[in-house]
């Protein structure tokens, strides 16, 4: 019988890590971080990173293993995952991979190419390029037919230029990081008006549990804009907040449009990537399919 490894992905406020933590009454089991944004410590409450209380309940790993200043990726991510995964294993628990950052999970599931090292020079004349002709032609150039976002085709120029092939062709040569593992992706797509209202309270218990001073101290070590974990949903509106600059009723309501925006633009990726999953409109329903899904 192959190992197993579960995922459960969705979008942000669809209840992934309640539910992985009702899975913990049942099995024995081990939780990893798949979010981009909960793998840094300075946010925990902003980013919804689970509490002290939860983590004695069951093992839970990368979650705010990185400082502030670093930047994750996808490489790095896997690199530490796959020991994880494998303590685990030795351990007789079964890991539960838990988050919305797709192209994690994706990478996890599918593999992941081992695309040559692009030199610092090759990165600044793709920026540069980018920066001349503008999104619509280097979307002709490099896009190959699909419809990508700015960090993504800057990436396929870079490949282009280093290695004088496409992108394309080095993601054909991916390689399982887990190949005789089984899979079980479980994928929450709730009611998306619940799904709405839970993105707006969660901000705003979020901001009743101290979010305020975690942005504050992070505000006085002087994050700049660039730094990844700035990127984590409502940093920037309470910031302004704190500064003055807008009052405590915009701050939510900016902050809670954004965390709606993001949640619908996760749901639609998932609608269309990684076909062999499990799709869930109720969570409580994935325990019931579980206990068959796992003994096989």
């Amino acid at each position: 019988m192959p190992e197993k490894i579960i995922v459960i992905s969705g979008p942000t406020a669809s209840g992934k890590s309640a539910l992985a933590l009702k899975m913990a009454d049942f099995y024995d089991i081990a939780i990893i971080n798949a979010d981009a944004l909960q793998i840094y410590e300075g946010l925990p409450i902003l980013s919804s990173q689970p509490t002290e209380e939860e983590r004695k309940k069951v093992p839970h790993f990368l979650y705010s293993v990185l400082k502030t200043h670093e930047t994750s990726s996808v490489g790095l991510w896997l690199a530490l995952v796959k020991p994880l995964i494998e303590k685990i294993w030795q351990e007789k628990k079964t890991p539960v991979i838990v988050g919305g950052s797709g192209m994690y999970i994706s990478k996890l599931i599918e593999g992941i190419a081992e695309i040559p090292q692009i030199f610092a020079t090759v990165k600044k004349q793709a920026q540069e390029l980018y920066e001349k002709i503008g999104h619509q032609e280097f979307q002709k150039k490099f896009g190959e037919g699909k419809i990508i976002d700015k960090q993504r085709l800057i990436r396929a120029c870079e490949v282009s230029l280093q290695t004088e092939k496409p992108i394309s062709f080095w993601q054909k040569q991916q390689q399982k990081i887990f190949p005789e593992a089984k899979f079980i992706h479980i994928n929450l797509n709730p009611d998306r008006k619940k799904l709405y209202e839970n993105c707006n309270w969660r901000f705003e218990k979020m901001i009743e549990d101290g979010a305020l001073d975690e942005v504050r101290k992070l505000s006085d070590q002087s994050i700049t804009d660039d730094k990844p974990i700035s990127k984590t949903l409502g940093f920037y509106e309470i910031r302004d907040f704190l500064a003055g600059k807008i009052d405590r009723k915009k701050m939510i309501a900016i902050a809670t449009q954004k965390t709606r925006n993001y949640a619908k633009r996760q749901l639609t990726w998932f609608r269309n990537q990684l076909p062999n999953k499990h799709v869930f409109v109720n969570p409580d329903a994935v325990l019931s399919f579980l206990q068959n899904e796992i003994q096989r």
